[in-house]
């Protein structure tokens, strides 16, 4: 019973931190890595056609990882996205080699605002693929990546 209430103590604290997120996705990978032909599909979830959004790139990974940043391929399946496809660079570590983003037990986690101010002409889920684009075919240390739907706030630019 204790461990449920905290559960819901916790839940309604992230939500609360986070009240601008519509719609979030994300994918744990393996621990063996990721490989350059493994594609993680994400479903977002979009109401308003009228609101602006922002689309959030999430990721946590681990001191395995070899570099300092880590790029992205991106696509929309969907025809009505106004992303079709996208590469997106996340930096990771500074130029002397410190990790960026937060810190929690062994992960580090941050994002990359991959898009500011989408307006999507129709409701409904769109799936995004995405693949890392590094040299290495294998990459290691990465623990997952999400997506986040985010309202665009025009007093935060």
């Amino acid at each position: 019973m204790n461990r449920l209430l905290i559960l819901i103590c916790l839940s309604l604290m992230l939500i609360a931190c986070h009240h601008d997120v519509v719609s979030s996705a994300h994918q744990d990978l393996s621990e063996q890595g990721w490989a350059m032909t493994d594609t993680v599909r994400l479903l977002l979830d979009v109401t308003d056609t009228t609101q602006a959004y922002d689309i959030a790139l999430m990721l946590r990974h681990t001191e395995q990882y070899n570099y300092q940043n880590l790029w992205f391929f991106i696509q929309c399946g969907d025809s009505l996205s106004p992303i079709q496809s996208d590469t997106v660079m996340a930096c990771l570590a500074d130029d002397r080699g410190q990790w960026l983003g937060t810190r929690a037990g062994r992960y580090y986690s941050g994002y990359v605002i991959m898009e500011r101010e989408l307006v999507f002409p129709e409701a409904g889920a769109y799936t995004f693929s995405i693949v890392h684009g590094m040299r290495d075919s294998l990459i290691h240390g990465i623990a997952d990546v999400g997506l986040e739907l985010r309202k665009h706030d025009y007093g935060k630019e």
